[in-house]
């Protein structure tokens, strides 16, 4: 089965393995000792290939001719490498899996342990091919002495270490009974497995966990309390790993046992409140740390931490209530997360562990709820009179990918989808937030409500879930030239608010993996709430691919008019913006000033694209840039007033459709006021864009509130400087 998304397909199989192998392998550290790759490789089993596959011939000689001392051991292999002339012996210690290559683990004579890749070895069995041979013991058995040729050490995805070999006829399969041999002696030959006890276990997971080895850690942790399901501490230990690894729900189950098991274990009842935290149930997670603050008062060791946590607790339970957020702090939070640094072979990652992502609290504004719209299926609908600039929710994404993460060689979408697939694999109990969302497939509604209950994980809901609700990061707002943080989430509530291109009544503006969603202008009582998944920057053409991709059949104004218009007047429309931009752009751009004439033939393209819309005059959005070149050409040919009053009947004529396009008019209007030292006039229209630019982000300021525009002028100094020096320069005169 395969997925299909917007500009590629990648196959089903492919994002569950991906997903299997990372909850298998940790990437924290590169060569890894014995112990640690064996337990990975077992763990990594579970991904056998149910397919059959024809193995090529298997390269055996039995009287093979090497001079012993040119092998080479696996500790001397360097990565990108090929060590000339060199072999390496070893011998084969686990069975092989079938991922995109066929994978086990090799030892060498000495007891270095490492994975090797076969490639280009397999091809899918065909029905005629009766002597297959499958990727079990029956290919290349344990204990089988293998010669590797032409030896390609590398770092892989996950940052992985691995022996590569892409030609069969590189790995020679030695008899035991070869003669050259004889001499080599076996190091782990000598090594006599120990069977650990509790204790064993537990250290071994500390050290892991040191290590930042999550992963093991919780290997090490859960074999442990096989043998010992009471022991309070390493049901502790492993909810703080489970933590770490963002698994929270799984953490919850831990400190609820170890407390029924030692109801006072105050480690326990901590990350109980960091877990709560993490699942969003910030009052349960605020009353189980304020409860544990007062037993602890006195005990300084901890009472500082659990007072941070508590209060933190506190902050989100408030924000979650009362949808009241301190911008300023989050922005420097964000500010400060998303820096990056590079690492000495260029790869780009967060100087902070977590990245951009922040700590802060959902909100539902209580005033809408999620109805049936015609033709649409579910929405946001408003259940009053909701006033403009209002905080209607506020929501942290269930994953978030951004571009620098994407660790597989295709697009941040298919990489969520991933992500997507190792939480719910970890975590089933999300497979209910996911599975409710639209997902464009003809699922039974018993089939679904059946995989819900059995927390089933399915790549293909998941993928087409994915697909349909995904949201693309943007920080247009913020001034951080950053293209790492471009990438793409899944939020669930958002994922209920429907589209338009045009006419949309509430913005949205990311933060990190939040996003927050504020009305733009009047709601009525009933009314659908609607947000922009494509907007009529782009054109008809894009707008309508991507639209349909996602089964979307907009009915919006400027839709519809397209898609009535006849080919006659889309030719003319075409025609006159190409002699704009191929004939009169180009020397309006370069002469100082302009013929009258050629102003004239501008002034007629505008005219004339206007009538063309003329009983839309308000979606004639292709003359905006048009409008401005004649206002600047005016301008050069010194008439500024006239060019300030084409750039205000610009505005006015587009401000209430298509706002983001009318920043730079009101620009042009501010710097032109200034320059016919009409400073009010320009102060004014500062205050404008001033508020254009804020109020969606931080809510409508009162008409009577002195200190709004410092209360805005702090908030652009964050994410837009360049607005508080335009101010300082205002302010001077």
């Amino acid at each position: 089965m395969k997925l299909r998304f917007l500009n590629d397909t990648v196959k089903a199989k492919e994002i569950v393995q991906n997903a299997i192998l990372r909850m298998t392998i940790d990437n924290v550290s590169q060569r890894k000792d014995r112990e640690l790759l064996i337990k990975e490789h077992k763990r990594l089993e579970n991904l056998f290939d149910e397919n059959k596959y024809f193995i090529n011939s298997i390269n055996k000689q039995e009287n093979l001719t090497l001079n012993i001392q040119l092998r080479i051991s696996i500790s001397n292999l360097q990565v990108d490498n090929v060590p000339v002339e060199r072999f390496l012996l070893c011998r084969v210690i686990s069975s092989f899996v079938k991922i995109n290559a066929l994978l086990t683990l090799v030892e060498d004579p000495e007891g270095n342990v490492e994975r090797l890749a076969l490639y280009n070895w397999t091809n899918v069995l065909k029905e005629d091919q009766s002597n297959c041979k499958s990727t079990d013991q029956l290919f290349l058995p344990i204990g089988t002495l293998l010669v590797i040729k032409n030896i390609s050490y590398k770092v892989a995805t996950y940052n992985i270490t691995m022996i590569r070999s892409d030609s069969p006829d590189d790995v020679i399969v030695i008899n035991h009974n070869n003669k050259l041999f004889n001499d080599i002696k076996w190091s782990s030959n000598q090594l006599n497995e120990k069977i650990k006890n509790v204790d064993e276990f537990r250290r071994c997971g500390n050290y892991y966990f040191a290590s930042n080895n999550y992963i093991a850690a919780i290997d090490e942790y859960s074999n442990g309390i096989k043998l010992e399901p009471q022991n309070v501490t390493l049901l502790v230990n492993r909810a703080e790993a489970y933590l770490r690894s963002y698994q929270f729900h799984n953490a919850l189950i831990d400190v609820e046992i170890a407390l029924k098991y030692d109801p006072n274990h105050l480690k326990a009842a901590y990350r109980m409140g960091k877990a709560l935290c993490g699942l969003k149930h910030y009052k349960e997670a605020t009353n189980t740390l304020q409860s544990l603050y007062q037993r602890i008062k006195g005990n300084t060791s901890i009472e500082k931490t659990t007072e941070q946590l508590m209060k933190h607790a506190e902050m989100l339970t408030f924000e979650n209530i009362n949808g009241q957020y301190d911008y300023l702090r989050i922005i420097d939070e964000f500010c400060e997360r998303a820096k990056i640094k590079k690492d000495s072979k260029g790869n780009i990652n967060w100087m902070h562990e977590a990245g951009p992502r922040l700590d802060h609290a959902d909100f539902l504004n209580n005033d809408i709820e999620i109805g049936l719209v015609e033709g649409k299926g579910r929405g946001w609908i408003a259940k009053c009179d909701i006033p403009e600039y209002t905080l209607l929710m506020v929501s942290k994404a269930l994953k978030v990918v951004f571009k620098n993460e994407s660790v597989t060689p295709y697009s941040c979408v298919k990489e969520l989808v991933t992500c997507l697939t190792q939480q719910l694999l970890t975590e089933p109990y999300y497979c209910q937030e996911v599975y409710q969302l639209y997902d464009g497939l003809n699922i039974n509604i018993n089939e679904k409500i059946e995989k819900i209950n059995k927390n089933l994980v399915d790549v293909n809901i998941i993928g087409n879930v994915t697909k349909h609700n995904v949201f693309g990061l943007n920080y247009e707002e913020v001034n951080l030239d950053t293209p790492e943080l471009t990438g793409a989430g899944l939020w669930i509530l958002p994922s209920f608010f429907n589209h338009a291109c045009i006419d949309e009544n509430v913005h949205h503006f990311f933060l990190g993996d939040l996003v927050f969603f504020r009305s733009n202008r009047p709601i009525s009582k009933g009314e659908e709430l609607i947000i922009n998944y494509r907007n009529v920057s782009y054109s008809y053409e894009e707008r309508s691919r991507y639209l349909k991709y996602i089964n979307i059949d907009c009915q919006c104004r400027m839709c519809k008019l397209e898609r009535s218009e006849s080919q006659k007047v889309k030719l003319r429309i075409a025609q006159l913006l190409n002699i704009f931009n191929t004939s009169i752009e180009p020397k309006l751009s370069k002469l100082r000033k302009v013929d009258p004439s050629l102003i004239k033939e501008l002034e007629d393209i505008i005219a004339e694209l206007h009538n063309l819309r003329k009983e839309h005059p308000d979606l004639g959005f292709n003359t905006i840039e048009l409008r401005r070149f004649l206002a600047h050409t005016y301008h050069k040919n010194g008439k500024p007033n006239k060019a300030l009053s084409i750039l205000k009947e610009t505005y006015d004529l587009y401000k209430t459709i298509h706002l983001t396009r009318t920043f730079i008019v009101i620009i042009d209007i501010i710097s032109l006021s200034w320059e016919l030292k009409l400073f009010n006039e320009a102060k004014k229209w500062f205050d404008v864009i001033l508020k254009v630019f804020t109020e969606p982000i931080i809510g409508k300021f009162k008409d009577n509130d002195p200190e709004w525009r410092k209360k805005a002028l702090r908030l652009t100094e964050k994410i837009l400087p360049a607005m508080n020096s335009f101010a300082k320069i205002l302010e001077k005169v």
